[in-house]
């Protein structure tokens, strides 16, 4: 079954003509085998499976920027209509731009109705609930330091509208000479609000492009965070991304007497 997406420009409430942006989609889509439509100044993306409509996030990207989605006094909207109804994104660091695109798609790309179908009620109240609710920052930059025999492994970044976020793992060297068991709580988190939990991590997963986090309930709320599931997004060197996978797994050698979450660390060299 084909999947697709449907995206527009709207500038104050108005769609903008889709048309300026089609000779630069369609090279591209033809080299990935996307089928490219306009209706009503919206771009109709199909294609047999969704890798090949988030080639096009770069395009895309550029003619939405092209209308300066910025906190200005306009309002400029990057619209798709996917599988689970319609999303919108308003504005974001310029540089982001392209990865947002690419991550939009990819998220809400779903099968191609006909005319006068669309998705059933409960995927799209589904849709409505969960989105606001996504969690997520970029990082690019990664620290990893060890003070006093507590190692701290920081990754540090900005969400979409720019807002900073920071993302910490810490853990206690039992090797430490001044090591007292009786002060060890286990793996401790922490976000940029400070506030700690201890053993709340379920499942890790770490690839090239992001860093996966499963935590219980509880520590979801003592993070203040929107959501147990957490995806940070990596922009960092394959230096960097080595100091990350390093110290991560040192953190949870220290940690593993308090708690055993499902890890995955990826290949040293992927």
């Amino acid at each position: 079954m084909p999947v697709g997406i449907a995206v527009s420009i709207l500038v104050d409430g108005e769609r903008v003509d889709a048309a300026d942006v089609l000779g630069a989609v369609t090279p591209l889509a033809r080299e990935n085998g996307v089928t490219v439509e306009m209706s009503a100044s919206i771009l109709l993306l199909t294609a047999a499976e969704v890798g090949p409509l988030a080639a096009l996030a770069e395009p895309v990207a550029a003619w939405w920027q092209g209308y300066g989605p910025t906190e200005s006094d306009r309002t400029v909207a990057l619209r798709f209509a996917g599988q689970y109804g319609v999303s919108e994104v308003t504005y974001c660091r310029p540089d982001l731009a392209v990865e947002i695109v690419r991550d939009t798609i990819l998220t809400e790309s779903g099968p191609v109705y006909r005319p006068g179908e669309r998705p059933g009620l409960v995927r799209r109240v589904t849709a409505q609930l969960v989105r606001p609710f996504r969690n997520g920052f970029t990082a690019t930059q990664v620290q990893v330091v060890e003070e006093h025999g507590v190692l701290t492994v920081a990754l540090a970044g900005r969400e979409w509208d720019d807002t900073p976020r920071r993302l910490e793992f810490q853990a206690c060297d039992p090797t430490y000479e001044r090591y007292d068991p009786d002060d060890d709580e286990g793996l401790c988190l922490l976000t940029e609000a400070h506030a700690p939990t201890w053993n709340g991590l379920l499942a890790l997963r770490l690839a090239r492009g992001s860093l996966r986090v499963r935590l219980t309930g509880e520590a979801a709320n003592e993070l203040g965070l929107r959501s147990p599931a957490l995806n940070v997004r990596l922009r960092l060197d394959p230096a960097e991304l080595a100091a990350l996978r390093a110290g991560l797994g040192r953190a949870f050698t220290f940690a593993a007497a308090h708690a055993t979450p499902t890890l995955d660390l990826g290949a040293p060299n992927a």
